[in-house]
């Protein structure tokens, strides 16, 4: 595997157990990758390498990235990143996998759980300023609270014509005025076509918990989709 090192520029959090962090790459003038492709994290621990592939959560910028990733309960990697402070250097691995806009051209509907908005951060902030076709993206977390990048993806809605965010909370509080249930409740509102398209041309990208994958991918090739037509990437 071939190895960079990426200097921690600065870290927020989201949630208590959910953070962004932002990275430069030392010594370059750009770091080449595509939205929605991953990286490897490598951490020595007790002689040996332990590495956490995490999916980069920003557009390309220069020689800078970032990453959205949630404290793991006894994780090597997960603690690791949350004790970093700017400054500090970590070990990485190029940038890899195949979760990428396969038809910027083509209408798209991504559906995210939990930190899985990560690779469709990146996307949409890579895709929206420079293309036109219509992407929704449907978003599904427990609490109000855990919309990782709300206020931006509601801006970004507000700006682009062609984006719509359809954001659904299984646990909602009284002032939730929103969707509620999983996103698997929500499919026909985020799959509608206006009548002259025909559904060959809509792209579905799925990332988050194996369970919800699998049950949307299942859900999809009922509704007739092409296995071509229906990319994920699953998050255990």
């Amino acid at each position: 595997m071939v190895t960079f090192k990426a200097r921690l520029i600065s870290w927020k959090e989201l949630t208590p157990e959910v953070h962004h962090f932002e990275f430069e790459v030392p010594g370059v003038e750009k770091f080449k990758f595509t939205p929605g492709q991953f990286i490897r994290v490598r951490e020595q621990r007790n002689g040996r390498v332990v590495t956490r592939a995490y999916s980069i959560a920003s557009p390309r910028d220069g020689n800078r990235f970032a990453l959205c990733l949630n404290r793991v309960v006894d994780g090597i990697v997960s603690e690791y990143l949350f004790h970093l402070k700017p400054g500090d250097e970590v070990e990485m691995g190029e940038a890899r996998g195949f979760f990428t806009l396969r038809h910027p051209g083509h209408r798209s509907v991504f559906i995210a759980t939990g930190t899985g908005i990560a690779p469709f951060r990146s996307m949409l902030l890579d895709h929206l300023p420079q293309h036109q076709s219509r992407i929704t993206l449907l978003f599904g977390v427990r609490y109000e609270h855990g919309l990782l990048y709300r206020d931006e993806l509601e801006g970004l809605a507000r700006q682009y014509e062609s984006f719509r965010f359809m954001p659904t909370i299984t646990r909602p509080a009284q002032s939730w005025k929103g969707l509620t249930g999983r996103v698997q409740e929500h499919l026909d509102e985020a799959l509608a076509l206006p009548s002259y398209e025909d559904q060959s041309t809509l792209d579905v990208y799925i990332c988050g918990l194996k369970e919800m994958v699998d049950d949307v991918r299942a859900e999809l090739k009922e509704r007739g989709f092409d296995r071509k037509q229906i990319i994920y990437e699953k998050y255990d």
